[in-house]
């Protein structure tokens, strides 16, 4: 086999390991299973690892593929990671950084502990990470510290040097953000998105408001936060500081990378950039915003958009700025996840009038408004019910449904999915099956493992 060609040789190992999951980002993202792909990732490169083992040659075949997808899960290997990424192997004319294609850090996931190492010494730059790897097309950050002594994880207090690194190291190239556990405010967004124009898959969770007539536009991130665990029980709650000018070495790195992050934070800059709002993603077709700001959205124009996930935050005063900007949401938007105030599922579906399938999650906590459906929905053919509470008080949604499609206010309606988190023995008794049945609509109980966030909640769906 070694007496093939190197060019034959690398193009059989690159086919062995590749997983075309890796970087496809294409509207099919909207209906993968995220951890599914995680292991596909992960396997292969248990494969081009084992692979380049097997002798000298085979590794000098391998070298060109083994970092072209780079994957974190424990804090301990990143500073070796970067200095492997920050140095150029020997026959290459480039360091080994700028091969990485994909980009994904998981901390504080997954049952493995992260107690916030080195964070206000080089989480700005990811420690580093993003400014080595300058052709990133996919770059997934999930980091959550974990309270000590507890289960429990809390999103960081993140510098807005971070956006600034992002923006400036990513604009040209990223296709796929993937944000978690970043204290991140709406105008950075802003800031962020508007230089990401080749950007066609955008997910961000901790997203926070932003008042303009109360805030500085882009000023210094807070200092401190308040993050409670569990409502009205001080002792289950904690104060995020920034201490970055308190501490000193961590000793995860040496004395001149920390110097490198310490002018990256420094010296952090916008990007130039020449236009004015609203700025518009041309290629952006599926977005999850948590605490989506029904006011600022009216900032970008995404024409390609297929699939939205969004998040009010809770209170009154956000269907009225939802309903003022409806009309920028583009008619090849298909598909919806709400969560947030309770609004009317007539009221919800009649602002997009294109969507196919709406997924709406019910906190029977609060009341939830009847839906009368005075106007016929020509496109809706799926609804799921997400609640956390026994699918048989979830009977009201599902009549009216059906009642809706009695009347021929909604024809292509055909199925009704009620999803759970708890199993329920008699989840099933209650609804009407046979009514549906005779409808045509199949009404099915699905009981899933993960949790949607509602906000000011701690429940979340990844």
């Amino acid at each position: 086999m070694l007496k093939l060609p190197t060019e034959i040789l690398s193009k059989i190992f690159q086919e062995a390991a590749w997983v075309p999951e890796v970087l496809d980002t294409s509207p099919s993202i909207f209906f993968r299973d995220h951890e599914a792909e995680v292991q596909l990732i992960h396997e292969s490169m248990k494969t081009k690892t084992a692979l380049s083992l097997v002798s000298k040659a085979f590794h000098s075949v391998m070298e060109i593929h083994l970092y072209d997808i780079v994957m974190i899960h424990r804090f301990q290997y990143v500073p070796v990671l970067l200095r492997l990424l920050r140095t150029t192997p020997p026959g290459f004319q480039s360091p080994r950084g700028h091969r990485c294609r994909r980009l994904d850090i998981y901390l504080g996931v997954g049952g493995i502990n992260y107690y916030g190492e080195a964070w206000f010494e080089g989480g700005h730059t990811l420690w580093g990470l993003v400014t080595s790897c300058t052709r990133l097309e996919v770059l997934v950050a999930r980091v959550h510290s974990t309270a000590p002594g507890t289960t429990k994880q809390w999103p960081h207090l993140t510098h807005n040097a971070l956006w600034k690194t992002i923006a400036t190291c990513c604009s040209k190239t990223l296709r796929r953000l993937d944000l978690h556990g970043f204290y991140i405010r709406w105008d950075r967004l802003e800031m962020i998105l508007r230089y990401l124009t080749k950007l066609e898959v955008c997910h961000i969770v901790h997203a926070s408001p932003f008042d303009p007539y109360e805030g500085s536009y882009d000023d210094e991130e807070s200092r401190d936060r308040y993050y409670h665990f569990e409502r009205g029980n001080p002792h289950r709650s904690v104060a995020l500081r920034d201490d970055s000018m308190n501490v000193g070495l961590s000793g995860w790195f040496d004395a001149a990378t920390v110097a490198d992050f310490n002018a990256a934070k420094r010296d952090s800059r916008w990007p130039t950039f020449i236009g004015s709002a609203p700025y518009t993603l041309p290629s952006l077709h599926t977005l999850h915003l948590d605490a989506m700001d029904p006011k600022r959205i009216n900032q970008f124009r995404s024409p390609s958009l297929r699939h939205l996930s969004m998040i009010l935050p809770s209170g009154s005063g956000h269907y009225e700025p939802l309903q003022r900007n409806c009309g920028l949401f583009p008619a090849s938007l298909t598909h919806l996840v709400y969560c947030g105030r309770h609004i009317a599922v007539d009221a919800l579906i009649t602002l997009f009038p294109h969507l196919k399938f709406v997924c709406i999650a019910i906190d029977l906590r609060e009341p939830f408004p009847p839906s009368y459906f005075a106007m016929p929905h020509q496109n809706l053919e799926v609804v799921e019910l997400i609640s956390w509470h026994k699918p048989a008080n979830l009977c009201q949604f599902v009549q009216e449904l059906l009642g809706a499609v009695r009347e021929t206010k909604l024809p292509r309606l055909c199925a009704i999915k009620v999803i759970q988190f708890k199993k329920y023995d008699k989840g099933r008794k209650g609804l009407p099956f046979d009514e549906s049945e005779a409808l045509g609509v199949r009404l099915e109980v699905i009981q899933k493992r993960k949790h949607l966030t509602l906000c000011g909640d701690n429940r979340r769906h990844n």
